[in-house]
């Protein structure tokens, strides 16, 4: 994101505010990602807490792209006895 980019969000009656999906595709927000708000004079620093995306992506298992192959014992033997 480009310092001179700007976005309007409206506050609803409960006080929530909807980030444009611009400004989250930039800053790579999902749904269920944590941000952190800080008043800083006058204005609210807005930032993503990466760790927490960083640990749901460890804890997110791997997707399986096929069965895996195991190679014989006697090729295992082969590749042993050639290494």
């Amino acid at each position: 994101m480009t310092a001179g980019n700007s976005f309007n969000a409206k506050l609803d009656s409960k006080g929530r505010i909807l980030l444009p999906s611009s400004l989250r595709d930039q800053l790579g927000l999902e749904p269920g990602d944590v941000v952190s708000l800080k008043p800083k004079k006058g204005s609210v620093l807005l930032t993503g807490d990466y760790a927490s995306k960083f640990r749901r992506m460890l804890a997110t298992p791997p997707t399986r792209l096929g069965k895996p192959s195991n190679a014989s014992p006697s090729k295992m033997k082969n590749i042993w006895m050639t290494g």
